[in-house]
């Protein structure tokens, strides 16, 4: 109250020395007698509008009516003038220096307020407290909890305080920093980043670039003995412009105030470079080509980069912008050492292994897109990782003897499986070098992954062990054949999964290499487009299918892997009887088939699970591999089990109350869940069929 008071009292002095205040009494009394000369003069004005002949008779306003109406006119007219004058004064009083700071820096009453003077603010506001007790002026005391902001570095309540600061006018500067986005010049991913980006620079404010810390760039900035301010890039030229101004030398004060982070990392694209010399870096390597960075930043550094770059070098600081998403914790939070929610990275290598965890983020985290971390993500990365660790061991230790150097490539007689292989490694090539044109790195990784993991290991290893195995006078041109096409593949796939797992690809690369020092130095795959043959792919699609299928119908029947069956395939499509007489040593070899028959009229045979391959109907031969009273009731039993798990999941996810408070990763997992049990009850409600 006390500083309001001494507002007031400086203002009113102010308007009389400026005829301010004569100015607004003027203002009132004309508000006041407004109303009451246009009450006397009404008729006269009346008659003046109407035809001749008309008169006007209204009641002589009284004394006391001219009175009653001044008064009235002044406090509701007369105010809002004031109102808004006040209003006008008090938004610039920063400016002239007249806002009166209660506290001190170091947080103790100033000494405008004797009576508190000194105190410590929170011993302050006791006092305070205890003085509104004694008068009877406090009503109640109440605990409320609320945000308090603290000092990130002591924990200290922060306290508003006014001060005089440096600020930057950036309207002109926003301008520029849209234009080269709006049109191109840099382009921003994911796309839908743009928008905010557009929303701040068009609602931008002047920005505060000044800090109070003891650490940073100081503020070229010095002071004369009158406080005139002479900005430089240097004390000398500060002094050069002092002499100019005053005439003579004069002592100089730097100001002590630093730049924000934010200004000096604005520079980073050229002052990095030599800048403001030009050196043979600035020149090569400005502009930068790509910003990778987290979108909490995208106002922080992003787009005052680009303004500052466009002011400075007169051209724009990058062509590519990409924004990755943060890596948050199972809650969604973003770690912090305060919360106490960040892994230690070293622990992680120690357990899963750099390489699995680079992979596991990258594989898992979309354009844009925040992840949500737990240790279970890692274990996909790390379980890669062993995969091809132990592929590789295989390959090298079944290439003993083998010379890729001279293997006549003319001369290679290549197999379904091996057009196969080559077609999808040229396949994946071109996906991947797309995916990360447009930075879609998650994308490029999990086809990465879906040809090694997948295609390489899981079925063309699998199948090539028939091959390499077989040491007869006739298999020996198709074990060469094998052993080149898996030298090239893991050769090929290494580079192409190095960005991704650069220690154990380099590990394993340094022993087939043919020549060169690193892979890091080597070319990555280029896909050769007249290599990859859809119908090929097609073709051993149907391959993988037939065998899937019954390993699908032994896993839902709890038969063992090993365990080899009669099996039945009935199809009329000429491209999948071709490809079964063509490749039937490898089916029957991978899915343990002991008796296979196929062909268009093929009856169904009793007691048998059933899958689709394709155009095909695939039948597994059941009698005598299962008791049928036993397997009945044991799937009876899977299905009531699974009933209830399901029941449980369709209660919560049709309960409003949940998922109208559910997070949405929440809710995800629930769907889920609810599709993996209604997926399992639908599987095993098939295998019932099969019995009843």
């Amino acid at each position: 109250m006390r500083a309001y008071l001494a507002f007031t009292k400086k203002e009113l002095f102010e308007f009389t020395k400026t005829y301010k205040l004569l100015l607004i009494v003027t203002v009132f009394l004309i508000f006041g007698f407004m109303n009451p000369v246009v009450a006397k003069f009404t008729p006269d004005l009346m008659e003046s509008l109407m035809e001749e002949g008309i008169k006007i008779s209204l009641p002589e306003p009284t004394i006391f009516d001219s009175w009653t109406q001044f008064f009235k006119n002044i406090t509701q007219m007369g105010l809002i003038v004031l109102v808004i004058i006040f209003s006008g004064l008090i938004s610039n009083e920063l400016s002239k220096g007249t806002l009166i700071n209660m506290l001190t820096k170091e947080a103790t009453v100033t000494d405008e307020f004797p009576k508190y003077a000194g105190l410590d603010r929170f011993e302050a506001r006791k006092v305070m407290v205890e003085e509104l007790k004694e008068t009877g002026a406090l009503i109640k005391v109440e605990n409320i909890k609320h945000n308090v902001g603290q000092c990130y570095r002591c924990q200290t309540v922060v306290e508003p305080r006014v001060s005089k600061q440096w600020f930057v006018k950036t309207e002109t500067l926003a301008q520029k920093a849209l234009e080269v986005v709006r049109n191109g010049e840099i382009k921003i991913m994911p796309k839908r980043m743009e928008k905010i980006y557009y929303n701040w620079l068009e609602n931008i404010r002047d920005w505060c670039i000044s800090r109070q810390l003891w650490w940073g760039h100081r503020i070229p900035a010095w002071y004369g003995p009158d406080k005139y301010i002479f900005v430089a890039r240097d004390e000398n030229e500060a002094k050069e412009m002092a002499v100019k101004h005053y005439g003579k030398e004069v002592e100089l004060i730097q100001e002590e105030d630093v730049l924000d982070t934010w200004f000096s990392s604005a520079l980073w694209p050229f002052s990095t470079m030599g800048w403001p010399e030009k050196t043979k870096e600035l020149e090569t390597f400005y502009p930068t080509s790509t910003l990778v960075t987290g979108a909490d930043i995208i106002f922080f550094w992003v787009a005052r980069m680009i303004m500052f770059g466009l002011y400075e070098m007169k051209e724009i600081p990058f062509k590519d912008v990409f924004f990755h998403g943060i890596v948050r914790d199972e809650l969604g939070r973003k770690m912090s050492k305060s919360l106490g929610n960040s892994p230690d990275p070293l622990n992680l290598i120690e357990e899963f292994g750099a390489d699995a965890i680079r992979f596991s983020m990258i594989y898992n985290t979309s354009q844009g897109q925040d992840v949500h971390f737990s240790e279970k993500l890692l274990e996909m990365g790390r379980n890669f990782a062993n995969k091809i660790w132990n592929v590789a061991r295989f390959v090298i230790m079944n290439l003993e003897g083998f010379d890729v150097k001279s293997v006549n490539k003319e001369e290679l007689k290549l197999e379904l499986v091996d057009k196969w292989i080559f077609s999808r490694m040229n396949e994946t090539s071109k996906e991947v070098a797309d995916y990360i044109d447009k930075f879609q790195l998650d994308d490029a990784a999990k086809a990465v992954y879906e040809f090694l993991r997948g295609d390489f290991c899981d079925w063309y290893v699998e199948l090539a062990k028939v091959r390499l195995y077989n040491d007869d006078e006739a298999g020996k041109a198709s074990k060469t054949t094998a052993q080149y096409v898996l030298w090239t593949v893991l050769e090929a796939g290494l580079r192409m999964l190095h960005p991704f797992m650069p220690f154990i690809t380099e590990e394993i690369w340094q022993k087939i290499k043919v020549e060169g020092d690193s892979i890091m130095i080597q070319q990555y795959p280029v896909a050769d487009e007249s290599l990859i043959n859809r119908d090929i792919e097609n073709s051993f699609e149907y391959i993988k299918d037939v065998i899937s299928s019954l390993r699908n119908i032994k896993a839902e029947m709890g038969i063992s892997p090993a365990k080899e069956v009669k099996v039945v395939i009935k199809t009329s499509d000429e491209m999948e009887l071709k490809t079964l007489e063509d490749n039937y040593i490898f089916i029957t070899k991978l899915a343990k088939i002991e008796e296979l028959k196929y062909g268009k009229d093929m009856e169904k045979p009793e007691q048998s699970g059933f899958r689709v391959a394709g155009n095909s109907e695939v039948y597994m031969i059941l009698t005598g591999l299962l008791n049928a009273e036993v397997e009945i009731k044991k799937i009876q039993e899977q299905i009531e089990k699974v009933q209830k798990d399901l029941d449980k999941v369709n209660a919560k996810l049709s309960d409003e109350r949940f998922t109208s408070k559910a997070p949405a990763h929440i809710l995800e997992r629930e769907r889920r869940i609810q599709k993996e049990h209604q997926d399992k009850m639908d599987k095993l409600t098939e295998n019932l069929k099969n019995f009843m």
